[in-house]
């Protein structure tokens, strides 16, 4: 049996950030932020939330978020 990778907050919010359009809205989900950091859904979807308790995304509607303070990505810099 394969291990998962490990997933934190960080790199998932990094991550996300970086893969934001530039209204700042983030289209994905456990799914696909599992599959980037070859983690199990279970803590996707645990991350997501814990980056939501944080705010520092809102979910819009399933598979889309926003990140809550963005800035235009012209004055972005690393989060």
């Amino acid at each position: 049996m394969k291990r998962k990778g490990y997933l934190n907050w960080e790199e998932a919010f990094r991550s996300i950030w970086q893969n934001s359009g530039r209204d700042g809205i983030w289209h994905g989900d456990a799914t696909s932020l599992a599959e980037k950091f070859d983690a199990s859904e279970n803590d996707a979807e645990s991350v997501l939330e814990e980056l939501r308790e944080r705010r520092l995304i809102e979910r819009l509607s399933a598979g889309t978020y926003l990140l809550s303070k963005w800035r235009q990505r012209d004055d972005r810099g690393t989060p």
